[in-house]
């Protein structure tokens, strides 16, 4: 009852005020603006980049929380997992601002090594190394659960075979972990097609999302169909991926990879 009334009726609003608010023609201008078309190319193409390297990294911290045998490596894993849900939203992202900014420790750092600086601020570089950071968390926990329903005994067999670690993570882990690991993509890559604080604080003007672009017509030229339509095109974007997750792993697979 309490998803039908915070996150099910919201939706159903947003897209019948996207059609009786300006019908299809805000869809039309939203389309046919290039700095519409180019923030919403930018945002699904950061949010593909992000899911791909969350998976990645998250699945390799998952695997490595799994079979480490020190104690003190398991644990310093989970700090580092679990640091980012102990600073706010806002402090998280001003962190990353300062850290990215030209005179920041990172291009200090960059200098020293004589790579020179990295404009990361106010870069989608930046911002979708801003959203990576918030997502890897998510999608190691999730893809930790599925990790833990891979049989042992499978890959110690095929070590015993002759197998080097690396093939038989290839050949048993991968395989095995597939499905979770499409699921954790869909997951998160819907999610970060909702940033909003980040790719406004890292982004700015210099580098367009579909989020700054419903900010501006909100708050700025209060033109709501346009600010509607651009809404509902991302969430479509998200179903159609999540969707294709629940064709290609099952719903089962999936909402046990979301939980």
């Amino acid at each position: 009852m309490l998803l039908v009334c915070f996150v099910g009726y919201p939706l159903v609003r947003l897209t019948v005020d996207s059609f009786s608010s300006g019908g299809l023609d805000s869809y039309r201008i939203v389309l046919e603006s290039s700095a519409a078309r180019h923030a919403l190319v930018t945002t699904v193409l950061v949010a593909i980049a992000v899911a791909l390297a969350a998976v990645a990294i998250g699945g390799l911290l998952a695997w490595y929380a799994r079979t480490a045998r020190s104690g003190w490596a398991r644990a310093a894993i989970w700090v580092g997992l679990l640091a980012p849900f102990f600073m706010g939203t806002v402090t998280r992202n001003y962190a990353l601002v300062l850290l990215f900014a030209d005179n920041g420790p990172l291009n200090d750092a960059l200098r020293a090594l004589g790579l020179g600086p990295a404009p990361l601020l106010y870069s989608s570089t930046g911002v979708a190394l801003g959203i990576l950071y918030t997502m890897i968390p998510p999608a190691a926990f999730a893809l930790y659960g599925v990790l833990l329903t891979i049989d042992d005994t499978l890959i110690a067999a095929a070590r015993g075979l002759g197998a080097s670690r690396l093939r038989a993570a290839l050949t048993i882990t991968l395989p095995l972990a597939l499905p979770g690991l499409v699921a954790a993509f869909a997951l998160v890559f819907a999610v970060s097609l909702g940033f909003y604080i980040t790719p406004v604080l890292i982004g700015g003007a210099q580098a367009p999302f579909v989020a700054s672009l419903i900010q501006e017509w909100v708050f700025a030229s209060y033109d709501l169909p346009l600010a509607y339509a651009a809404s509902v095109l991302l969430l479509v974007v998200a179903l159609a991926i999540v969707g294709l997750a629940l064709l290609l792993v099952g719903r089962r697979r999936l909402l046990r990879t979301a939980a």
